[in-house]
């Protein structure tokens, strides 16, 4: 399958910064990146641990709804690719075909394909028999609060099955001020200090507003991705966007992490 010329340029610009790749950057590296991103981002995402209101069951009952209306749509595309296939209608991904060593033949293919089926059933069953819910909001003051209603929160199981809320907001220079004045004004100190690291954001105190998995996209473009709790950080900038990362916030001292962006980026396109 050819891959467009904007597909290409992503995969270019994306740097994988997780422990697993042994990347060589510190904890006060990767909050710099997450302070420049949101600087420059137009939108960001971020989660809750749990659900700052009262709980209501409409709010279970929308959330297993939608997580059941996600994989039956997944299900659905995967009975699809089975028929394509059959048909000689599709071409596999050269990840696909690295994946079973070769073209697969048709009853190959569909036997992958049921056993993801059985698996995203197998999801929805779990889902609806085991989860968490949790309700916390007693140390939050009021005026936090209504910063957290402002960033549009919704509750959702999103890829757990504890439910909390989502946010998905503008980056306006309101709330961008915000951000960049919470945790993440602190650069932390060593690797134990999980809380100012890897997309956890808190305002006041880890035990009040507690934000995690942050994103940040700037247009339609996902610049900054982190799976928190998996010590997971993705960037997408473009060599212009690297560059001026340089004079960031210390007149030029950020010259050194761009060198380490760069070799990092070499190697991974090798890879």
């Amino acid at each position: 399958m050819v891959k467009t010329q904007i597909e290409v340029d992503i995969m270019d610009n994306e740097l994988h910064l997780d422990n697993s790749y042994d990347t060589p950057l510190t904890p006060k590296e990767r909050n710099a990146l997450i302070r420049y991103c949101i600087a420059i981002g137009t939108r960001a995402r971020c989660s809750t641990r749990a659900i700052l209101r009262p709980f209501k069951q409409k709010y279970l009952t929308s959330a297993l709804r939608e997580v059941k209306s996600s994989h039956l749509e997944r299900i659905e595309k995967f009975k699809q690719q089975i028929i394509l296939y059959q048909n000689d209608e599709s071409e596999l991904t050269e990840g696909l075909i690295g994946f079973f060593n070769g073209i697969p033949s048709k009853k190959q293919y569909e036997r992958y394909l049921r056993e993801l089926i059985k698996q995203e059933n197998d999801v929805i069953n779990l889902i609806s028999k085991s989860y968490s819910i949790n309700v916390n909001f007693s140390c939050v003051s009021k005026e936090l609060l209504e910063f957290h209603n402002s960033l549009n929160p919704r509750i959702t199981f999103g890829y757990s099955s504890v439910l909390h809320e989502e946010c998905d907001f503008e980056l306006n220079d309101k709330v961008k001020n915000a951000f960049l004045n919470a945790s993440l004004k602190e650069f932390p100190d060593c690797e134990r200090d999980w809380t100012r690291d890897w997309g956890y954001v808190f305002f006041d105190s880890i035990i009040n507003l507690f934000y995690e998995d942050l994103r940040v996209f700037r247009g339609d473009r996902c610049i900054l991705d982190t799976i928190s709790h998996e010590r997971m950080l993705t960037i997408n900038l473009n060599d212009e966007e690297l560059e001026n990362f340089i004079g960031f916030e210390n007149d030029g001292k950020n010259s050194v992490l761009t060198e380490k962006l760069q070799e990092i980026k070499k190697r991974q396109r090798k890879q």
